[in-house]
Protein backbone atom coordinates (compact mmCIF):
# COMPACT_ATOMS: atom_id res chain seq x y z
CA UNK A 1 0.00 0.00 0.00
CA UNK A 2 1.35 3.39 -1.02
CA UNK A 3 1.17 6.04 1.54
CA UNK A 4 -0.80 9.30 0.59
CA UNK A 5 1.82 11.89 1.48
CA UNK A 6 5.21 12.60 0.82
CA UNK A 7 8.26 11.75 2.84
CA UNK A 8 10.75 15.01 3.95
CA UNK A 9 13.59 13.45 1.66
CA UNK A 10 10.40 13.82 -1.33
CA UNK A 11 9.36 17.05 -0.14
CA UNK A 12 13.01 18.92 0.56
CA UNK A 13 15.35 16.96 -1.18
CA UNK A 14 18.06 19.58 -1.10
CA UNK A 15 18.10 20.36 2.80
CA UNK A 16 19.69 16.94 3.78
CA UNK A 17 22.59 17.68 1.40
CA UNK A 18 22.71 20.95 3.23
CA UNK A 19 23.09 20.01 6.50
CA UNK A 20 25.30 17.03 5.78
CA UNK A 21 27.60 19.82 4.17
CA UNK A 22 26.99 21.80 7.53
CA UNK A 23 27.59 18.87 10.08
CA UNK A 24 30.68 17.26 8.40
CA UNK A 25 32.54 20.21 7.68
CA UNK A 26 31.82 21.03 11.50
CA UNK A 27 32.70 17.90 12.07
CA UNK A 28 36.14 17.83 10.10
CA UNK A 29 37.29 21.16 11.80
CA UNK A 30 36.69 20.10 15.13
CA UNK A 31 38.66 16.60 14.53
CA UNK A 32 41.49 18.92 13.07
CA UNK A 33 41.86 21.06 16.12
CA UNK A 34 41.88 18.23 18.53
CA UNK A 35 44.37 16.52 16.14
CA UNK A 36 46.28 19.60 16.09
CA UNK A 37 46.43 19.85 19.76
CA UNK A 38 47.42 16.28 20.71
CA UNK A 39 50.01 16.69 17.88
CA UNK A 40 51.41 19.43 19.25
CA UNK A 41 51.59 18.33 22.57
CA UNK A 42 52.77 14.94 22.22
CA UNK A 43 55.44 16.34 19.59
CA UNK A 44 54.86 14.19 16.42
CA UNK A 45 53.17 16.93 14.62
CA UNK A 46 55.37 19.74 13.52
CA UNK A 47 54.66 23.34 12.89
CA UNK A 48 54.29 23.23 9.20
CA UNK A 49 51.94 19.82 9.85
CA UNK A 50 49.55 21.86 12.32
CA UNK A 51 49.49 24.75 9.72
CA UNK A 52 48.78 23.26 7.14
CA UNK A 53 46.56 20.75 8.51
CA UNK A 54 44.86 24.07 10.10
CA UNK A 55 43.94 25.72 6.77
CA UNK A 56 42.90 22.36 5.27
CA UNK A 57 40.32 21.70 7.75
CA UNK A 58 38.56 25.00 6.91
CA UNK A 59 38.21 24.80 2.98
CA UNK A 60 35.06 22.18 3.94
CA UNK A 61 33.37 24.98 6.21
CA UNK A 62 34.10 27.67 3.29
CA UNK A 63 32.43 25.15 0.68
CA UNK A 64 29.73 24.58 3.23
CA UNK A 65 29.27 28.65 3.98
CA UNK A 66 29.15 29.13 0.30
CA UNK A 67 26.78 26.08 -0.49
CA UNK A 68 24.54 27.29 2.41
CA UNK A 69 23.99 31.25 1.24
CA UNK A 70 23.70 30.02 -2.38
CA UNK A 71 20.95 27.21 -1.49
CA UNK A 72 19.34 29.47 1.17
CA UNK A 73 18.92 32.70 -1.29
CA UNK A 74 17.85 30.48 -4.82
CA UNK A 75 16.04 27.30 -3.58
CA UNK A 76 14.80 27.15 0.04
CA UNK A 77 11.43 28.16 -0.03
CA UNK A 78 9.76 29.86 2.95
CA UNK A 79 8.89 27.03 5.48
CA UNK A 80 12.81 25.96 5.31
CA UNK A 81 14.41 30.00 5.38
CA UNK A 82 12.13 29.98 8.46
CA UNK A 83 13.45 26.74 9.85
CA UNK A 84 16.80 28.16 9.00
CA UNK A 85 16.10 31.49 11.00
CA UNK A 86 14.72 29.91 14.13
CA UNK A 87 18.13 27.60 14.52
CA UNK A 88 20.02 30.40 13.68
CA UNK A 89 18.20 32.44 16.80
CA UNK A 90 18.24 29.41 18.71
CA UNK A 91 22.17 29.16 18.63
CA UNK A 92 22.33 32.97 19.02
CA UNK A 93 19.91 33.24 22.08
CA UNK A 94 22.05 30.41 23.72
CA UNK A 95 25.23 31.52 22.83
CA UNK A 96 25.31 35.29 24.44
CA UNK A 97 24.49 34.41 27.90
CA UNK A 98 27.04 31.44 27.81
CA UNK A 99 29.59 33.59 26.47
CA UNK A 100 28.96 36.39 28.96
CA UNK A 101 29.26 33.55 31.46
CA UNK A 102 32.83 32.68 30.48
CA UNK A 103 33.72 36.28 29.97
CA UNK A 104 32.72 37.16 33.64
CA UNK A 105 34.02 33.83 35.16
CA UNK A 106 37.44 34.91 33.48
CA UNK A 107 37.31 38.25 34.70
CA UNK A 108 36.28 37.49 38.14
CA UNK A 109 39.82 35.26 38.47
CA UNK A 110 38.55 31.32 38.01
CA UNK A 111 40.75 29.40 36.22
CA UNK A 112 39.00 28.44 33.50
CA UNK A 113 40.64 25.75 31.08
CA UNK A 114 39.21 26.77 28.42
CA UNK A 115 40.88 29.47 25.87
CA UNK A 116 38.59 31.87 24.84
CA UNK A 117 39.09 30.34 21.10
CA UNK A 118 37.72 27.08 22.44
CA UNK A 119 34.30 28.71 22.91
CA UNK A 120 34.19 29.99 18.97
CA UNK A 121 33.11 26.79 17.68
CA UNK A 122 30.31 26.82 19.81
CA UNK A 123 27.35 29.27 18.08
CA UNK A 124 28.02 26.73 15.10
CA UNK A 125 26.95 23.58 17.07
CA UNK A 126 24.01 25.77 18.72
CA UNK A 127 22.58 26.48 15.04
CA UNK A 128 23.19 23.09 14.06
CA UNK A 129 21.43 21.67 17.04
CA UNK A 130 18.71 24.82 16.78
CA UNK A 131 17.93 23.74 12.93
CA UNK A 132 17.19 20.07 13.99
CA UNK A 133 15.12 21.26 16.55
CA UNK A 134 13.27 23.68 13.95
CA UNK A 135 13.12 21.05 11.77
CA UNK A 136 11.58 18.24 13.38
CA UNK A 137 8.93 20.53 14.71
CA UNK A 138 7.64 21.47 11.04
CA UNK A 139 8.26 18.03 10.69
Amino acid sequence: MVAAGSSDAESYPHLAPLYGIYMLALGSALVANLVIRVGAEAGWLPEWGRVLLGAASVVLLIVAAWTFWKRLRRDLDEMLQRIVLEGMAFGLVLYVPLAALYLNLGAAGVNLRLQAVDILMTPAILVAIGVALAWRRYR
